[in-house]
């Protein structure tokens, strides 16, 4: 059985969909359905069936999902010992929002290197907060920070501040909160409906949008409402400088205080290494 089958079937598992998992691999999208077809092969039982014209997992199925999660976290934790055991630098990867970084890991990461010269910092900046955990989650990054999300138990976190969920418009669309439904009915709203805190304080709040589009990147709905007639709903921590600008008008506030998170997988903390870095960027916060 071929670590990289095994790979890819965690991923085809966790997207859900296999060109979605192809893309995220790197992969062609008959090469994924190759190591799936590979790994049955092998273990001689179908690993996925189809019930209501969707593909789920067998029970073979979810054996193997939670075997191949703890094998491939084993391999990184393996993989990483012996690169510190050969006297290579250590790599500590963090990912987040680009506002994120910028205002919570990249002040810290100047001082973090002033006192650890061997260790290497890598910030990569990604869409959404349900991005930023999945790579936590799956060892492609070691720290995090997302906003309101819940958290599987095996993750460990801080919170180190706190958002507000809003409705918002570009103040050249739309300046008047009181008008909020006149441009509900004139403008698409941009939103993520896969967003557990969207779910459950807009959407079950009973909320209603006459056109909502479904748009999972923050980055690109706030570039949309900036630059196009949309409404978006979007936390007010990735739009601070633009309200503060007066560039944007809050239509209106769905929640208020949603934490924001630094996370990381509880046993990755053992190291040292990584529970300074943890513990620099939470008392940093000042929460």
């Amino acid at each position: 059985m071929e670590i990289r089958h095994l790979q890819t079937f965690q991923i085809v598992v966790e997207e859900q969909n296999l060109i979605q998992a192809a893309m995220r691999l790197n992969y062609s999208q008959p090469t994924v359905t190759k190591h799936l077809q590979h790994l049955e092969e092998e273990i001689g039982l179908p690993l996925f069936e189809k019930v209501d014209n969707r593909k789920k997992l067998t029970k073979t199925g979810e054996i193997l999902y939670e075997h191949a999660k703890n094998i491939l976290n084993e391999l990184y934790t393996l993989q990483k010992k012996v690169k510190e055991n050969k006297g290579e630098k250590q790599i500590i990867r963090v990912c987040g929002l680009d506002d994120y970084c910028d205002r919570f890991f990249l002040p810290q990461i100047v001082h973090f290197q002033k006192k650890n010269k061997n260790v290497l910092l890598e910030v990569y900046s990604v869409n959404s907060s349900d991005d930023t955990l999945k790579k936590v989650i799956h060892n492609e990054a070691d720290f995090g920070i997302i906003s309101g999300r819940p958290l599987p138990s095996d993750i460990s976190y801080h919170c180190i501040d706190y958002d507000d969920l809003v409705l918002f418009a570009s103040s050249e669309l739309a300046n008047d909160p009181s008008k909020k439904e006149e441009y509900l009915t004139k403008f698409p709203v941009l939103l993520d409906h896969r967003a557990p805190f969207i779910k459950f304080e807009v959407l079950k709040k009973g909320a209603q949008f006459p056109n909502a589009i479904h748009c999972d990147s923050d980055e690109g709905i706030k570039s949309a409402v900036l630059n196009q007639p949309y409404l978006g709903i979007i936390a007010t921590g990735r739009i601070k400088k633009e309200i503060a600008s007066e560039t944007v008008t809050i239509l209106e506030t769905y929640s208020s205080n949603v934490p924001i998170k630094l996370i990381a997988l509880t046993k990755n903390l053992s190291n040292p290494i990584f529970q300074d870095f943890y513990s620099l960027v939470s008392k940093a916060s000042g929460s």
